[in-house]
């Protein structure tokens, strides 16, 4: 068997995806006036969304709590609540010691098979409520507390305990009956947010999301779908579709939106459709979402939000190192969040003491 022509199909689409690229890059060059930029975002928001469907109807969060941890400086209210009916989302809710008007965050998981308990989220989240944020972190479908598929084994590798396994499972089935997994992944959030808003201690003029990865998709997906947030920080996920097909990168169902690229559209266009509120792009220099799209991105993300008057607004951060919600990054959001916030940063991540999963559930 030849395979001489085994990259022809990779080929043409790669040529294809590059000329949407550069008819999106002379279509926002085009723009001149901050009018233009504006109808352009409006445009943008509504077309891209589309691929999600319509919003599902809101119903009671139905909000119980299940224990606390007493940290030092913050405690841990564990909770549930249903995203829909008889659909629980399990959480950890980080408060910080005090009272006040808190500004608030909603942390988004990658792909980890303990979810909300990830050392590496549980950094961000104890560092956050150390420096004044209310962070609720959730567990996404098939991580954490959340498994679904667990009497199914397909005689090779169990499709339970792997959260891509899980997550591609469940958008084929949505996708035959004409949904988008990725809407039910970010209405959770949306809901999460629904649940932060109707605390007294969060100030809704300061609500911010953040994810890398797996959750740098939701955070994206997240803040385009939801305009009461403030600020929004991705991390390892934006990047353009041309460089994740130059590097024939596999994606969950989530991450692949209907319509979205042969509509030409790019995963910038995610973060111009939030314009001109405040974004950090943030990636790593030697990561599988390449840093070259990152600048792209950000370079396209630029032009609009400086038409719009609001070029302080939009970052790009590009850390050292490989795929990961590693301490740069992780800083890199703590400063972009605390100056939108108008909080102290207090230099960097302080010292923190991660806690077992067990104790979280």
């Amino acid at each position: 068997m030849t395979t001489e022509y085994g990259h022809m199909i990779q080929e043409y689409y790669v040529g294809r995806f590059g000329q949407i690229q550069e008819s999106r890059v002379r279509r926002i060059n085009s723009l001149s006036s901050a009018q233009e930029a504006t109808e352009l975002v409006q445009e943008t928001k509504h077309e891209i969304l589309k691929g999600f469907g319509s919003y599902p109807e809101r119903t009671s969060l139905n909000v119980k709590m299940y224990g606390e941890i007493k940290c030092t400086g913050f405690r841990i209210e564990k909770i549930i609540y249903e995203s829909r009916p008889g659909v629980h989302v399990t959480a950890n809710l980080y408060i910080p010691d005090g009272q006040g008007k808190f500004p608030a965050v909603l942390g988004l998981c990658g792909h980890s098979l303990t979810g909300k308990a990830e050392p590496v989220y549980q950094s961000f989240c104890q560092a956050l409520a150390l420096k004044g944020f209310i962070v609720l972190i959730i567990d996404p479908y098939s991580q954490g507390e959340r498994l679904q598929y667990t009497r199914v084994n397909d005689g090779n590798n169990k499709i339970n305990g792997r959260s891509t396994h899980e997550h591609n499972m469940a958008g084929k089935h949505l996708g035959l009956s004409g949904e988008f997994f990725g809407m039910w992944r970010a209405w959770d959030g949306i809901r999460g947010i629904d649940y932060l808003l109707s605390r007294k201690d969060v100030d809704p003029d300061r609500l911010g999301v953040t994810g890398n990865s797996g959750g740098g998709t939701m955070t994206t997906w997240v803040s385009a779908l939801d305009d009461r947030i403030t600020m929004a920080a991705p991390s390892c996920f934006i990047t353009t579709n041309l460089t994740n097909l130059e590097n024939e990168l596999p994606a969950d169902s989530e991450q692949i939106v209907p319509f979205h690229a042969g509509s030409g559209f790019d995963m910038w266009d995610f973060i111009i459709a939030r314009a001109p509120r405040p974004t950090i792009i943030m990636a790593k220099d030697n990561d599988f979402f390449d840093d070259r799209g990152s600048r792209k991105a950000y370079e396209q993300c630029l032009k609009v939000y400086r038409l719009l008057g609001a070029e302080d607004n939009i970052k790009l951060y590009i850390g050292e190192g490989n795929h990961g919600y590693s301490q740069c990054n992780r800083e890199a959001m703590y400063k972009f969040f605390c100056e939108k916030a108008t909080v102290d940063n207090n230099g960097g991540e302080p010292d923190l003491n991660t806690l077992p999963e067990e104790q979280l559930f």
